[in-house]
């Protein structure tokens, strides 16, 4: 991988090639074999028997199917990082606000000079340069067993990378899931703990403290402290100059999407229109943050997937992830309130 988080041909992967050809991780050899734990600690596996939902302790023969379940692979992980723009002595000092008359510019420029707006106070970014055509591919609302491994064996087979805006409740009850995605070379980033809009957005400080409880429990699975965050339904209707200021200033960086895979929607949209929906969004466009969702029950965008990646490849676009030095996509309508 280069610095811009494109796929270097020639660098060798962290996984493994099965005789397939299919690039496999420790713990998506689980997933191959449909083995994978229900739930999970953070960590590593408890030793004794599982416990009901009463807290009473269960033999084998009193567990579903009369087994215990799967224990999560215990699986040599990347080691501990934190990556750049936890440590906040890597950032740029957050500025004064903006005074009024400040004019507003809602978006980063390429320079990683900031939107700017009255009262408005957005640090000064460091961002690397991409390829001509860039598509970044992002999956929200897991991890899900029912989903997310097969999402990654597409990601695998097409030696593709995309970034997962996992949920924090999402990850204690599913750890390896998102063990498999980081070990893939996927980025992670931030996508709250609950998900639940009435709590994340009754101010900034309820939304920051709902992606620090996030935060701690992707740490403690695999030692990473994303710096990326994706708002609940994203950050148009739920931002405003307030929320932009006090995630700012605690070093993350917002992620919105220019292009809607469509499959947000609670009907079960078929996969042609899926992809049908990619295409006309990314007409004209020479850089894609594509919004789609491996949230249980989202087989179509399974199936979409492979037609997806075909498309942008065909139109000439080269694979990245996002990070805290990648230019987001940012919705400009927080940025006027």
């Amino acid at each position: 991988m280069d610095q811009t988080g494109v796929i270097d041909s020639n660098e060798a992967p962290s996984t493994t090639v099965k005789e397939s050809g299919t690039l496999t991780s420790p713990s998506s050899q689980l997933f191959d074999q449909g083995e994978y734990p229900v739930k999970a600690p953070l960590s590593q596996a408890e030793e004794g028997n599982p416990q009901s939902s009463t807290g009473e302790t269960l033999s084998p023969s009193e567990y579903p199917s009369g087994t215990f379940p799967q224990q999560p692979v215990q699986s040599k992980l990347k080691p501990n990082i934190i990556i750049s723009g936890t440590d906040k002595e890597d950032l740029f000092p957050t500025p004064l606000p903006g005074p009024a008359g400040t004019p507003i510019h809602p978006y980063y420029d390429e320079a990683g000079n900031p939107p700017t707006a009255p009262s408005l106070a957005m640090r000064q970014r460091k961002f690397q340069p991409e390829h001509e055509k860039m598509a970044y591919l992002t999956f929200d609302d897991g991890p899900y067993p029912s989903t997310t491994p097969k999402i990654l064996a597409i990601l695998a087979k097409e030696n593709v990378r995309a970034t997962f805006f996992d949920i924090g409740q999402q990850v204690e009850l599913y750890p390896d899931l998102l063990k498999a995605e980081y070990e893939q070379d996927n980025a992670i980033g931030n996508h709250t703990y609950s998900h639940k809009m009435a709590e994340v957005y009754k101010g900034p400080k309820d939304f920051l403290a709902d992606v620090k409880k996030a935060e701690e429990i992707i740490y403690q699975t695999i030692g990473l402290r994303p710096q990326i965050v994706r708002a609940p339904g994203g950050t148009v209707g739920h931002f405003n100059i307030n929320y932009f200021n006090t995630m700012d200033a605690e070093g993350y960086l917002m992620e919105d999407w220019n292009v809607d895979s469509g499959d947000t929607d609670a009907r079960l949209v078929p996969a042609d229109q899926l992809i049908q929906h990619v295409e006309q969004q990314i007409q004209g466009k020479t850089r894609v943050v594509i919004l789609l969702h491996d949230l249980v029950g989202k087989n179509t965008t399974v199936d979409a997937l492979p037609g997806i990646i075909e498309l942008l490849k065909k139109q000439g676009f080269s694979f990245g992830v996002l990070g805290p030095h990648v230019l987001p996509i940012v919705f400009p309508a927080g940025l006027h309130s």
